[in-house]
């Protein structure tokens, strides 16, 4: 069959389009029911069918003016609707599609109406020379699925606006070119044609498929940016920023306090492993989390402005702070920081020197405090390289190390001349000799030891030279502690306070010669109370002092006459003194005045008596004395907090006493801390007021605190829904209830294992419940099934108990880990 000139293979386009393309056609060119405004077809269009398609290429408005940018996806039909009704152009297609309703044979054009599908399907083949156009054509696929309805399929509606201003010719379909400005985005089918498609801007055969595909606007694949200012990085200042930081982690230890002051904060909630670090031990490792947000914010974490201090961290993070903190660092507290060698010391010590340099031409460090007690193994030479470069130290704890000896007291006086506070305790390889020779080298000088505090436990080789080196270079010191010196002897404490001529003066016009404050000799044996004879008069203002384990050659008219020139004192230790008397608990019970007497007109102020201020007293072990004394001693030093007087005989009612006017005492001075009686091997002290007092509610047996190191003391808190429990039963007493008096007793010790066997057994009964009704029923003994969920390779982790759980119980078995 011939193909007419309409269809030749050179004008032919795609092969397909999608719902893009938009094709308007009839079953027959005569029964199409044209507008009124539509003019009449001419005989010479339908006698030259060529000269009708060039004129229908020609006349059809440009379609670039009616594209819109913005989309009709999201416009729905019915006002697509409103808009064809609107719009008044005659001879809209869009709108001849959208509104056309299918007629019957009575409505139909009465002018050439053909009827009969047959009839129709011959006069549209005579038409289009020979070329079918109808149902089953090829050219009209949607006709076929559509049959006799007029409305395109769906998903080619268009929102456009062209009219045609000539009739239909013999070449249908007539295509709607160019791009559709306003297309439903619907997902249609694609038909096949072998029609050209002349482009809307060239009017030419042959385009490119691409131009009737409709293009998405360009805004949706383009990402949505929103510019939000960055507050912090780019509106702060670098200062302020810093600040916010350190608000950050004081955020932290502000929220525990609280916590720690109300009521949610419990023993066993401060056990948990999440609330091992808590404060502001938290608030530092959250800041150093923060490091890991940016680059901007790793150099802000970093800063040395906020690391003045350095913490127990991890070397690994100690020596990147090192490098970056520099000179900012003033204080190191590495305490218990095994894993520090002496390279990463020596590493940190030149990170940490400052540009500029000391007289000695040696660059230094701005740190004043230094604690490296735990740290075993660094050497003399680390140590010695840090101390060289801190010249303006002013405290030092050095406590148990075995890179100390003397050589390091001889750096400390060379190059350390600020320190203030220096602890050296259990060194076992320094001596009196290098003591000796720091307080030596600063007399040479002609300087004073700015010391105020000297710890020196466990000292060997103390001698009177040493003392008298000691006593003359350090004027200003306050706390000397020498217990456990084996060697110390009444001559060396002589040789250390020697008076000059004011000796002889009265007491109120005598001048000490020792600022001393508080004074440790325990564990010295050599000492009598000679020794205490030298030191009345010498030491006013003597707060603290220790002589526990001296002895028996610890008597009474060496301390009745110290404690006659020391008002002051606070705390007493006189444990293992067994041949002390009541008139050493005289000499310190404050004296009454008589109210029979009457007071003068202008009675001057009472002038302070020793047991005035006096809180804390052990006299353990001490038999002689008496429970009159007792009596007198709780009821006249009236802020005794602390009474340790076990093996003595103190009897029931001195214990009663104690513990009714601490609790009246604490309740009318506010907050402090609880009281204490210690009474253990007292056999005046019976069963009856121990658990009376417990049943009151005015005791308990041991001092509790809420935190993760005393997870293992397992404290009775009423905080806690177990041990709440327990308490409800009346087995034991809270521990953690500050207002309670703290009593230690044998019978004290017998309820804390009730407590422990009753928690046991809780947790026992928790567990064979859980085990019977998780149980599968191989066992009838809970503890069995258990252990057989454990390993089971298909039982569920919740079902059982871990190893750890079943600590304690009866096993009769090996369990598989």
């Amino acid at each position: 069959m011939a193909v007419p000139m309409s269809v030749s293979p050179q004008t032919a386009g795609p092969s397909s389009y999608g719902s893009g393309f938009v094709s308007i056609s009839t079953d027959s060119t005569r029964s199409i029911r044209r507008s009124d405004a539509t003019p009449p077809v001419s005989p010479a269009a339908e006698a030259s069918p060529s000269a009708e398609v060039a004129h229908v290429a020609r006349r059809p408005r440009s379609l670039s003016s009616l594209r819109s940018t913005r989309s009709l996806s999201a416009v729905s039909v019915r006002k697509m609707k409103t808009r064809l009704v609107t719009n008044k152009a005659p001879g809209t297609i869009a709108r001849k599609l959208l509104f056309k309703r299918r007629t019957d044979s009575s409505s139909s054009d009465d002018a050439g109406a053909i009827r009969s599908p047959s009839a129709r399907r011959v006069v549209d083949t005579e038409a289009h020379g020979g070329v079918e156009l109808g149902r089953g054509s090829c050219f009209m696929p949607w006709a076929r699925d559509l049959k006799a309805c007029t409305s395109p399929p769906q998903g080619t509606l268009v929102d456009i606006d062209v009219g045609l201003v000539t009739p239909l010719t013999p070449v249908s379909p007539i295509y709607r070119i160019g791009q559709p400005a306003g297309t439903l985005r619907t997902k249609g089918r694609s038909y096949s044609s072998p029609f050209p498609l002349p482009t809307a801007a060239t009017d030419t055969v042959g385009a490119s498929p691409l131009d009737v595909v409709p293009l998405a606007p360009a805004d949706i694949s383009e990402p949505i940016i929103v510019n939000i200012p960055d507050y912090f990085d780019e509106w702060l200042p670098r200062e302020l920023r810093l600040r916010v930081l350190v608000a950050f982690v004081d955020l932290y230890d502000e929220e525990h306090a609280e916590m720690v002051a109300g009521t949610k904060w419990s023993a066993g909630r401060a056990g948990q492993s999440r609330n091992r670090w808590v404060g502001r031990e938290k608030g530092i490792r959250e800041l150093l989390k923060l490091s890991r947000v940016c680059k901007a914010w790793q150099s802000l974490v970093y800063d040395g402005q906020l690391w003045a201090r350095l913490p127990r961290l991890l070397t690994s993070v100690l020596t990147r702070l090192c490098d970056t903190a520099g000179g900012f660092v003033k204080r190191i507290d590495f305490t218990g920081l095994a894993e520090l060698t002496s390279d990463m010391l020596i590493e940190m010590t030149d990170a940490l020197c400052s540009h500029s340099t000391v007289p000695s031409g040696l660059q230094h460090t701005h740190i004043t405090k230094i604690d490296l007690y735990g740290c075993n193994a660094i050497s003399s030479r680390a140590l010695h390289y840090l101390l060289i470069r801190a010249p303006a130290l002013q405290s030092l704890c050095i406590k148990g190390l075995p890179a100390v000896n003397s050589n390091t007291c001889s750096v400390l006086s060379t190059y350390c001349r600020k320190l203030r506070i220096l602890d050296m305790s259990r060194c076992a390889n320094v001596n009196g000799d290098g003591i000796r020779a720091l307080a030596e080298s600063a007399l040479d000088r002609g300087e004073m030891l700015p010391l105020t505090v000297l710890r020196l436990n466990g000292l060997t080789r103390v001698s009177d030279g040493m003392m008298f080196a000691l006593g003359r270079a350090a004027p200003l010191l306050e706390v000397l502690d020498l217990s456990c010196a084996t060697a110390l002897h009444n001559s060396s404490i002589e040789a250390f306070v020697t008076l000059s001529a004011a000796e002889a003066l009265p007491p109120p016009i005598q001048t000490p010669v020792t600022r001393l404050r508080h004074l440790a000799l325990s564990g010295c044996p050599l000492l009598t109370d000679h020794a205490l004879s030298h030191l009345a008069h010498a030491v006013p203002a003597l707060e603290l002092l220790e002589l526990a384990g001296v002895g028996p050659d610890l008597r009474d008219d060496g301390l009745i006459r110290l404690f006659g020139t020391t008002p002051r004192l606070r705390k007493v230790d006189l444990e293992d003194a067994t041949e002390i008397t009541d008139a050493v608990l005289a000499a310190l019970t404050p004296v009454e005045e008589d109210a029979s007497v009457a007071p003068p007109p202008r009675r001057s102020p009472r002038a302070p008596q020793t047991g005035d201020v006096l809180e804390h007293l052990t006299v353990s072990y001490a038999g002689h004395l008496t429970n009159d004394a007792f009596l007198a001693l709780v009821r006249g030093c009236t802020r005794l907090r602390v009474l340790e007087a076990d093996n003595t005989r103190l009897s029931s009612a001195a214990l009663r006493e104690f513990v009714m006017l601490s609790r009246a005492r604490t309740v009318r001075r506010g907050a402090e801390p609880s009281s204490v009686v210690v009474a253990i091997d007292c056999r005046g002290v019976g069963e009856v007021v121990v658990r009376d007092l417990a049943a009151a509610g005015h005791t308990r047996p041991r001092d509790g605190w809420r935190s993760f190191e005393a997870r293992r003391l397992a404290f009775a808190d009423a905080r806690d829904e177990d041990a709440r429990a327990v308490l409800d039963a009346s087995v034991g007493e809270d521990e953690c209830d500050a207002t309670r008096v703290v009593v230690k007793t044998f019978y004290s010790w017998q309820t804390v294992d009730a407590v422990r066997a009753a928690r046991e057994k809780r947790r026992k009964a928790r567990r064979a419940a859980n085990g019977s009704a998780s149980s599968t029923g191989e066992s009838s003994a809970p503890g069995a099934s258990a252990r057989a969920r454990w390993w089971s390779p298909g039982a569920r982790r919740a079902g059982g108990a871990s190893p750890v759980a079943l600590e304690g119980m009866d096993r009769d078995g090996c369990t598989i880990m």
